[in-house]
């Protein structure tokens, strides 16, 4: 599946967007299949909170092409750090797309329209909302905010049949999210005028919200400072290695506790030999 770099805001801004809801909403009450109605409704609070409230993160593609190699240690929706409950991800990857991820609570979403309109019926007490755009048209995954990050996980909160590939983008942003909330790595603030590297999102009806930029640091300068030598001067065929991410919970980690640690992937000084196999007939 290829996703899109236009996510379209153009019925949520203030001009256009009660109209719209009434139309959203009328549809929710009255069809006699609700699902997508709500899931339309759930795109609509998303994005109006995001063009109110929300932030963007632009993702450098030497980050997300480590981050792509890289696990998570039982790291829990309760310890993912947040810049903002609403966040769109714009990756210069160009193979990669734009996503909008929303974990505000039902009544932060229901400030986004004010105290007009009487809250719906949103199915929910606490979930989360990624909207996304493809060759075809938009899509909407909601999520529940509980268990370890991780993509099993998602495919067991998930109630209808999204394809593999939007989990798989999920579970990257969460990771951006981990990876800029080491101090080091924290991301740059930016403006639209410093959005010269990848090409600007083509978004219909863009927001005038905050940018920031997560930008890469090199092995080394993340490796330092955190107490592990890697030169040990033997010379051996290496295949590389995966990152990784953890979080310190113990007592016994003074220092590091209720820290997240990130070790970036490494890459092979040879390829990984293939395993051939012989059918023996006895």
């Amino acid at each position: 599946m290829k996703f899109l770099k236009n996510l379209d805001y153009t019925d949520v801004q203030d001009e256009t967007w009660e109209s719209f809801f009434k139309m959203v909403r009328y549809a929710a009450d009255n069809y006699m299949s609700k699902t997508d109605a709500h899931l339309q409704l759930n795109s609509f609070f998303s994005k109006r909170y995001h063009v109110k409230f929300g932030e963007q993160i632009v993702v450098q593609k030497e980050v997300s092409d480590d981050l792509d190699k890289t696990d998570l240690q039982e790291i829990t929706f309760e310890e993912l750090p947040l810049l903002n409950e609403s966040l769109e991800f714009y990756f210069e990857d160009p193979k990669l797309g734009t996503f909008l991820l929303n974990l505000a609570s039902p009544e932060q979403l229901l400030t986004a329209v004010g105290g007009e309109f009487k809250a719906p019926d949103l199915k929910y007490s606490r979930a989360g909302i990624i909207c996304y755009a493809n060759q075809k048209d938009e899509g909407v995954l909601t999520f529940r905010i509980r268990g370890n990050i991780c993509k099993q996980t998602l495919k067991e909160h998930i109630n209808d049949e999204s394809p593999s590939e939007i989990i798989d983008m999920a579970f990257l942003c969460f990771k951006v999210l981990i990876y800029a909330s080491i101090p080091k790595l924290k991301p740059q603030k930016v403006t639209k005028k410093q959005l010269k590297f990848g090409g600007k999102p083509k978004v219909k009806g863009r927001p005038n919200i905050p940018i920031n930029r997560v930008v890469y640091l090199p092995r080394a300068e993340i490796m330092r400072g955190q107490g592990i030598t890697e030169e040990t001067g033997k010379t051996h065929n290496f295949y590389g290695r995966r990152g990784f991410m953890r979080t310190y919970r113990h007592d016994r980690y003074k220092k590091m506790k209720g820290k997240i640690q990130y070790i970036p992937p490494v890459v092979g000084t040879k390829p990984k030999p293939k395993t051939k196999y012989k059918v023996v007939h006895a």
